[in-house]
């Protein structure tokens, strides 16, 4: 197990629960969500909104997809240090999805942060917020 991972679990950061087929529901659904949204205010040229809600969608899809799994975090990193030990090393999802999310994350944050954002970043995160959506949506039908 990662030591990421395992410092989140001992932290409460990252706790066990109960698989509840309606909390991935919807996350799922929020992700659903934030893609559209993220789509709609790049096609407006907002990059700021359309990078922050692309982020957003990718943090439902994965959390979905770390529910499923019967685990819930209790902040950001710990997510993506979830997605690494239950879904990466699983082999559940590819490298290039969690490295599309901790790039979307360090994106996210210049944006809010720093106001730093431009187009070809909301293109990056747009387009890999639509895979990662997909790739969640597709295994958690297969349940």
């Amino acid at each position: 197990m990662r030591p990421r991972f395992e410092r989140c679990l001992e932290t409460g950061k990252i706790v066990r629960i109960g698989r509840d087929p309606a909390l991935v529901s919807k996350e799922i659904m929020e992700a659903e969500r934030d893609l559209k949204s993220a789509k709609d205010s790049n096609g407006r040229n907002d990059f700021k909104w359309a990078i922050i809600q692309g982020y957003y969608s990718q943090f439902h899809s994965i959390r979905a997809l770390v529910f499923s799994e019967g685990y819930r975090e209790k902040s950001h990193s710990c997510l993506l240090y979830a997605a690494e030990a239950l879904l990466l090393d699983e082999g559940i999802i590819d490298r290039e999805v969690v490295e599309a999310f901790s790039h979307a994350m360090r994106v996210r944050e210049a944006a809010d942060y720093s106001s730093t954002y431009g187009e070809e970043a909301a293109e990056d995160v747009v387009r890999s917020t639509v895979r990662t959506f997909d790739i969640a949506k597709g295994l958690l039908l297969k349940d």
